[in-house]
């Protein structure tokens, strides 16, 4: 069986290998450098904002992909006589818990004696929670919602 140490460095080096990751990713520079002629085909205000991550209303799905990324899921509908697409946007949120557990086993030794007991302890896991939505009419943005980072529970319409 691995050593606590073993386990703790994979874990660390998995963890920072993952945010590095996500990090290159998210941003819109990354984006904008991989798609750089959708990029300078966009009118000139809506190049600046997906250069800074900001959307508006009017702006195309592919101005919104530069500027957002990929969305998590792409909803279609119809509402108020007409056809709109729904890009919604996730994150992962920490979720904090204790758990009771038990445990047993045989030990090693010329005995071989049996242990047993039980635990309480703290565990986090994450919970996907929706951060953004953005409603587009006709393939151009007509709405978005943001989540507000300051409390976790409120989206900000626009």
């Amino acid at each position: 069986m691995p050593s606590p140490s073993r386990i703790l460095i994979s874990l660390t080096l998995a963890a920072v290998s993952l945010a590095t990751l996500s990090c290159i990713v998210a941003t819109p520079q990354w984006r904008i450098e991989r798609n750089a002629s959708l990029y300078h085909s966009l009118p000139d205000k809506h190049r600046e904002m997906a250069s800074r991550g900001t959307i508006t209303k009017g702006m195309s799905q592919p101005a919104v992909y530069l500027a957002l990324g990929t969305p998590s899921r792409k909803i279609r509908g119809f509402r108020n006589n007409a056809s709109f697409e729904r890009w919604d946007y996730t994150r992962l949120q920490p979720h904090f818990h204790h758990s009771f557990h038990t445990y047993h086993g045989y030990g090693s030794g010329r005995h071989g004696s049996r242990y047993h007991g039980f635990g309480f302890s703290p565990s986090i896991g994450y919970l996907p929670s929706r951060s953004a939505s953005v409603t587009f009419q006709n393939g151009l943005v007509e709405s978005w919602e943001f989540l507000d980072p300051r409390n976790s529970s409120h989206l900000h319409h626009h």
